[in-house]
């Protein structure tokens, strides 16, 4: 009891010595209100053009203003209902003196609805704020923004699982038509494709390519364009490298019994 009360003290006197802690702790609010009401504006409005942040998105790390933007942008047009439920908020101190330096520390709740599928998210997260003349020019979100969007993803995902027998004397050759200026990089800046994978099984001698689309009509048209239309000839480059030739390559698709984990 007497550690819960002297943590509370030490924490009265460090808002009550640092006169700027109130006032930031206006502008961090305000920045989460930016995502709760959809209002990029107030985001632009509380956040320096000089900002250095660690993005959620997965490979992003630090980033400056266009991409921190972009990143806001993004949940702003794509979600609704957004809440930071529980919010505690707490002040900074610089971690060399040990003393408050204005800055403020947020954990919460971020819940929200997808506005494409429909679909609910609710995940756990923290937040730093730093603070330049009157704008927040460091900041930090630590969640899991890649599960989040997986979690509200489409209640059903097109999917084209695309196997061809190659054999072992054989995969080198094919692995190097998938990876020229004409291969799987051509099939995933498609019109629908929106993700793609790759690989190769020694033991089945069997390559296989996942394949996630908008839509099956949108993989049609690409299909029709790959076997029909491809000045590179792609397809007939690869069809002898195939056990079996064309029989040696089949598309799976998922039409019944789909399920997202």
């Amino acid at each position: 009891m007497k550690k819960i009360l002297l943590l509370i003290s030490l924490i009265a006197v460090s808002c009550s010595s640092n006169p700027e802690y109130d006032s930031n702790l206006e502008l961090a609010k305000k920045w989460v209100q930016a995502f709760e009401t959809g209002d990029i504006e107030l985001w632009k409005e509380v956040v320096s053009e000089d900002v250095q942040d660690v993005s959620p998105m997965y490979g992003m790390g630090r980033v400056g203003y266009d991409a921190s933007f972009q990143v806001a942008d993004f949940y702003v047009k794509n979600y609704t209902d957004v809440k930071f439920n529980e919010p505690v908020w707490l002040p900074g101190i610089d971690t060399l003196t040990m003393k408050p330096d204005g800055s403020v520390r947020a954990y919460g709740r971020w819940s929200g609805i997808s506005k494409s599928t429909g679909r609910e998210f609710s995940l756990m997260s923290y937040h730093n704020f730093d603070f330049k003349d009157g704008k927040i020019v460091t900041t930090g979100e630590y969640f899991d923004a890649t599960g989040m969007v997986n979690a509200v993803g489409p209640a059903q995902r097109n999917v084209v699982i695309f196997t061809a027998k190659v054999s072992k004397k054989n995969i080198a050759k094919y692995q190097e038509l998938m990876d020229s200026e004409d291969g799987l990089t051509v099939t995933r800046n498609a019109d629908g494709c929106t993700h793609l994978e790759a690989f190769y099984n020694e033991e089945t001698q069997t390559y296989f390519i996942y394949e996630y689309w908008d839509s099956y009509e949108q993989y049609e048209t690409y299909l029709d364009w790959r076997f029909n239309e491809d000045p590179s000839k792609l397809v007939a480059k690869a069809i002898p490298l195939v056990i079996g030739g064309q029989k040696g390559m089949q598309a799976h698709f998922n039409n019944t019994y789909y399920k997202f984990f």
